[in-house]
């Protein structure tokens, strides 16, 4: 793979040269300012987008299914003023075990509940079995709500999902080990 350091010598051989055939040229300056820009826009966004490739937790939203391989816990710690954050190494899955895609790091916020959810699944994995998880939602009952402005009660509509789901979290179930054919002789 490409290193940081290697692309980021690319760019500036790259700025350099355009430096050059832009003061060698007779373009306007509105033009020559332009390809500046441009070319310093690209070599910033490429440096913020390998991020990404370099293995930095992204935090972007979990798949629905997902195999745990392992969590990192950092709690919270006001003397040092550390908002804390928890780490999932998952690999994308369908319910039942069968992977997707390769591994990634996730980064989420911290919050307790989750925390001591993915604690225990770490204890499962300590003890050999294998952890799944999925994005659980928690339904609601239609409420009947008061409209302010006319007193009048209004019923949500049973059938929209967006007013009857929340996301409640994560939720941890083990799998089975496939046991292997014992070996020929």
């Amino acid at each position: 793979m490409i290193s940081v350091q290697i692309l980021a010598i690319a760019y500036a051989v790259i700025g350099a040269l355009l430096l050059y055939l832009l003061v060698a040229t007779r373009r306007s300056v509105t033009f020559k300012l332009f390809m500046v820009v441009l070319v310093s826009g690209l070599y910033v966004g490429t440096y913020l987008g390998l991020k990404e490739l370099q293995g930095w937790p992204v935090e972007e939203a979990l798949p629905k299914h997902f195999r745990l391989h392992w969590a990192t816990i950092n709690e919270p710690d006001k003397a040092q003023k550390a908002k804390g954050a928890i780490y999932l190494w998952i690999q994308p899955s369908v319910p039942g075990g069968k992977l997707l895609a390769t591994p990634r790091a996730y980064h989420l916020p911290y919050e307790l509940e989750t925390a001591e959810k993915v604690q225990d699944a770490l204890r499962q994995i300590d003890e050999g079995k294998i952890v799944e998880g999925q994005l659980a939602r928690e339904r609601l009952e239609a409420e009947t709500t008061q409209d302010r402005s006319s007193d009048m009660p209004l019923a949500l509509d049973p059938a929209n999902a967006a007013f009857q789901e929340r996301d409640a979290g994560l939720e941890f179930t083990t799998l089975q080990r496939n046991n292997l054919p014992p070996k020929g002789n």
